[in-house]
Formats: C-alpha cells, sequence, structure tokens
C-alpha cells in the first residue's frame, strides 16, 4: 500500500491508468459485438455469439446468420480494429519522434505516398499486389520524410507544413494513377483518398496481420528511445541513445506499417493526430503506456467510424474516411491555433 501511494504521488496518471486498462477492454470489445450485429441484415446478439461458439465447435448457427457475420462482418471488424490500431500507434510514434502534436502519418504525406505504390500494386497483383505495393512506397515516403528530418534548420512545425504539401502533390498522382488504370481492377479514386473497409477478405486479414504484426512490434520495442528523445536530442545523445539510426529505423517502420493499411482500406485520414491526443491526458506520455492506449483507441475509433459509415445513410456506404475527417478536421484546426497561439 505504501508503495501503491508513492506511485500516485510520483505518477500523477497512475489512478487514471488503473480504470482505463479494464474499461478500454471492455469497450473494445462492446463496439466489436455491436459493429457485428448492426448493418444492412439485422444480427441479433445472440445470433452473433452462436456463430462465434459454433467455430468453436459449440453449437451450430443459421445459415444466413453464419454467411453474414462470418462471411462478411468479422473479417471487416477485425481489419477495421487492426487498421485503426495501426495507425493509433504510428500517429503516437511520430509524434513522439518529431516532438510534434500535429505529426500524422497522412499529414506527413506517407498515406498519400503509399497510396501511389498501392495503386500500382492493385494493377499487377489484386490485394496483395496493392499491399506490398503500399509497403514499398510506405517505405519509400518515409526515407524523403527522413531526409526533411536531417535538416536541422526546419522546424518541427514547418515540417508538417512541408509533410501537407508533399501529401496533396502525391494524392493527385494517386489520380492520375487510377484514372489512366483499368476500372475494373483498380479501386475508385475515393477509396484511395477518403478510406473504406468494404473490401475485407479473410485472405486480406491474414496477408496483412503478419506483415504488420513484424513493424507493430518494431515500434512498440521503440518506447524507451521516443521516451529519451522526448527530452531533446542533445540530451538522448549523451543518454546513449544513435539518435539517427533510431530515428530513421522508427520511420521504415511507420512507412511500412502505414503502408499496408493504405493497400487494404486507402487513406483513413486524422485517426493518427487524434487517438494519441485523446490518449495521452489518460495514460500519460510515458510511451510504454500510450502507444498500447493509442492502439486500442485507434481500433475502436475505425470500429464505430466504419459503423456510422455503413448505417448512417443506409443502403448507400460512404467512405470511412469521411466520418474520420468529420470528427478530426477541427481538431486539427483547433491544435494549429493553439500551437500558434504558444508560439506567439
Amino acid at each position: 500500500m505504501k508503495d501503491e501511494s508513492w506511485l500516485k504521488a510520483a505518477d500523477p496518471h497512475f489512478s487514471r491508468r488503473a480504470w482505463f486498462w479494464p474499461l478500454a477492454t471492455v469497450f473494445s470489445l462492446g463496439s466489436i459485438f455491436i459493429s457485428l450485429a448492426i448493418g444492412a441484415v439485422d444480427i441479433s446478439i445472440s445470433d452473433v455469439v452462436s456463430v462465434l461458439l459454433a467455430k468453436v465447435g459449440f453449437g451450430e448457427a443459421s445459415v444466413q446468420a453464419d454467411a453474414v457475420v462470418w462471411g462478411i462482418r468479422v473479417p471487416r471488424v477485425l481489419l477495421g480494429f487492426l487498421v485503426g490500431a495501426t495507425l493509433g500507434l504510428v500517429g503516437a510514434v511520430l509524434q513522439g519522434l518529431l516532438r510534434n502534436e500535429l505529426a500524422d502519418p497522412h499529414l506527413l504525406g506517407i498515406g498519400p505516398g503509399a497510396s501511389i505504390g498501392a495503386a500500382l500494386g492493385a494493377i499487377a497483383g489484386g490485394i496483395r499486389g496493392a499491399i506490398a505495393g503500399g509497403f514499398v512506397a510506405g517505405i519509400a515516403t518515409s526515407f524523403v520524410l527522413r531526409g526533411l528530418v536531417r535538416r536541422s534548420t526546419i522546424d518541427p512545425t514547418r515540417i508538417v507544413l512541408l509533410g501537407v504539401a508533399l501529401g496533396a502533390m502525391l494524392s493527385a498522382f494517386v489520380g492520375f494513377v487510377v484514372f489512366g488504370a483499368d476500372r475494373s481492377v483498380v479501386p475508385p479514386i475515393e477509396f484511395w483518398l477518403l478510406g473504406s473497409l468494404s473490401g475485407a477478405t479473410w485472405l486480406a486479414l491474414g496477408t496483412a496481420s503478419v506483415v504488420l504484426a513484424v513493424a507493430i512490434g518494431g515500434l512498440l520495442a521503440s518506447a524507451r528511445n521516443l521516451d529519451l528523445l522526448s527530452l531533446g536530442e542533445i540530451e538522448a545523445r549523451h543518454l546513449g541513445v544513435d539518435t539517427n539510426l533510431v530515428t530513421t529505423v522508427v520511420l521504415i517502420g511507420c512507412g511500412a506499417a502505414v503502408g499496408v493499411t493504405v493497400g487494404l482500406s486507402g487513406v483513413v485520414v486524422f485517426v493518427g493526430l487524434l487517438v494519441p491526443f485523446l490518449m495521452r491526458p489518460i495514460v500519460g506520455s510515458k510511451h510504454r503506456y500510450l502507444l498500447f492506449a493509442s492502439m486500442i483507441g485507434g481500433g475502436v475509433f475505425v470500429v464505430l467510424a466504419d459503423l456510422l459509415a455503413r448505417t448512417l445513410l443506409s443502403p448507400i456506404e460512404i467512405p470511412v474516411g469521411l466520418v474520420t475527417a468529420v470528427i478530426g478536421g477541427p481538431v486539427f484546426l483547433w491544435l494549429l491555433l493553439r500551437k500558434d497561439s504558444q508560439d506567439a
């Protein structure tokens, strides 16, 4: 009891984290079950449970419920959670690396850059080609961003603005690729720029999970170095951090992770910006907590955003990126205005 009191006094976020993790687990499972039940075809929670239990050998489920829940919604919801968790994690990593709460994988141009490679890959090899193309192009774009970070005369805020310009230019190139390709092979332009989970399949989910597991593991392992970098590059070097190597490796990991998600779902904006911003006051700035919290928050955010995208104008399905943009856009504007007032 004495040790716990000392921890609470030393870390003001200690008690918040104590209730956050179980609450986040319940909320994550709840959002998944709700998303599995609600859609164009109404499926009760009991039918959802029956389908899931039947897959592990307990009982039976109706043919319709099995086709809708297991064949369509489970891979879509799991893919949404995986995409959101990855984007939330990458956003938190980039904000720690650049020491700027405005950093976001798509605002920095990594997402639009990856979408060019993913679109070209889709022409060559379908969904696996899109994942491979997004992976390669995401890493390539991260190297461009690395070149900007190396320029010490550029402050972190200006790096974000340069990333926005880079992303706008790359988005235009996506348009040229899509409109010049066979529309029966390459998804439409709104998929690449606004995102969608409508093409989720077990094949896509399985392929992406293998690649993302490596990238996510590497980014989670960077938590301690990100904490030290938050003290400043000079201080981090004095504490034994090879800042050039860490920055390069982390950016490559971010590019690879974002590239895979873009190949799967197109560009889903503002998740990496908004989620770490919301998680930081709850779990604190220590990255070993913030990275995991951002993954959970990002997963829930995209799952619920996709639920709204499927049901808000039913039977019309709107891009999931529109929903995240409606929420994230005003927050980004507010952060910009707040940062300007602090710098004034």
